[in-house]
């Protein structure tokens, strides 16, 4: 009797069980991304064990044919994004300026000409246990990180699959930077909006009237802290004043968290309110984390975001949340650098 496929399907269901339960109870964490693609890998290996039990040689075919298209299109992909890389950093430049945080595609697009290099051209010329030790160390490193980009890919697109109950205390909106140091630019003003739209559809639902929280402080090139600002934007668009309470000393995610669960204890509230808080889609999964970290239990809204604008958003997000992790990461980091050791003195002894 063939158990693989039995063993397959265990894995499979405790997989989605482990996942389902993140979802429910932790999903406030990156972890979601490597549980949903390691369903989607053994739900493939399920799958392909399928095809060969019923020996149907059509749909053998079929699937074979529909992964190495697959292949193709990832392949060509990554080899070419650089391409698109390239014109987005040149339409942030335009409408964000010349800063190294709106150069983060363009710094990516260059990233992967010299990956693309790497691997058509073979430029590495030295003895062959060297050239082995250089050869194993980037190339596992690329798809180390290809690796984690995709899973966080995958953790951030989850988490936007997220419908909170019409029942919260509080809702807390996330500050963004102040056109000309004092006005509510688009990109502040849709988490505003999307906060307010689920303020006024709460009252409408329930009557239950939630505090609006304008969390964000003043920067050096603001002329009043971003939530008194964002108050006086969300009063003007149809929210109550009696009902937006400000935090204006955060200069960061974590201390935005941090001060508006202060101020939600020092409102009456403690830590069973019902709190969920309002930032820009790219941005909801790391301000979970970190309001995991100051132990507030909310989860984010997702506000859209200008298409232009996401692809350096995102690539910011990926490495605040690589920097996030970094022991994990350094770690391994020395394996990696271990198993090229390894190849390269292999090679030398042979």
């Amino acid at each position: 009797m063939n158990w693989v496929p039995y063993f397959l399907a265990l894995i499979q269901v405790v997989l989605l069980v482990t996942l389902g339960a993140y979802l429910i109870r932790k999903r406030n964490s990156s972890f979601i991304g490597w549980l949903v693609n390691l369903n989607l890998l053994f739900f493939l290996a399920l799958l392909l064990e399928t095809i060969v039990l019923t020996n149907s040689v059509l749909i053998g075919t079929i699937v074979g044919v529909l992964i190495v298209i697959l292949a193709i299109i990832i392949f060509v992909g990554l080899s070419l994004s650089f391409i698109f890389l390239f014109a987005n950093a040149i339409v942030v430049w335009r409408r964000e300026g010349h800063s190294l945080a709106s150069s983060l595609t363009l710094i990516t697009g260059v990233g992967v000409i010299l990956v693309d290099v790497l691997f058509f051209f073979d430029p590495i010329k030295a003895p062959e246990p060297i050239k082995v030790f250089i050869n194993v160390l980037l190339s596992t490193i690329i798809f180390y990180i290809l690796l984690t980009v995709w899973n966080t890919l995958t953790s951030m697109f989850i988490y936007r699959w997220y419908f909170p109950k019409k029942n919260k205390d509080y809702i807390i909106v996330l500050g963004a930077g102040l056109v000309d140091g004092y006005k509510v630019g688009r990109l502040l003003g849709n988490r505003i909006n999307t906060a307010i739209s689920f303020y006024s559809q709460q009252i409408f639902e329930t009557q239950k009237h939630p505090k609006l929280i304008f969390s964000g402080g003043q920067g050096g090139d603001e002329k009043l802290p971003e939530a008194e600002a964002m108050q006086k934007y969300a009063i003007q668009h149809g929210a109550s004043a009696q009902d937006t309470l400000i935090e204006n000393k955060s200069v960061n995610t974590f201390q935005n968290m941090k001060f508006s669960k202060q101020l939600i204890k020092s409102d009456g509230g403690n830590d069973q309110s019902k709190v969920v808080f309002v930032t820009n889609n790219f941005h909801t999964m790391r301000a979970g984390i970190l309001a995991d970290r100051v132990g507030l239990k909310a989860y984010g809204i997702g506000a859209p975001t200008p298409f232009y604008y996401l692809p350096n958003a995102v690539i910011r997000e990926y490495l605040a949340l690589f920097v996030m992790h970094k022991r994990f990461h350094i770690i391994m980091f020395i394996l990696i650098f271990l198993i090229a050791v390894l190849n390269g003195v292999i090679t030398w002894i042979n």
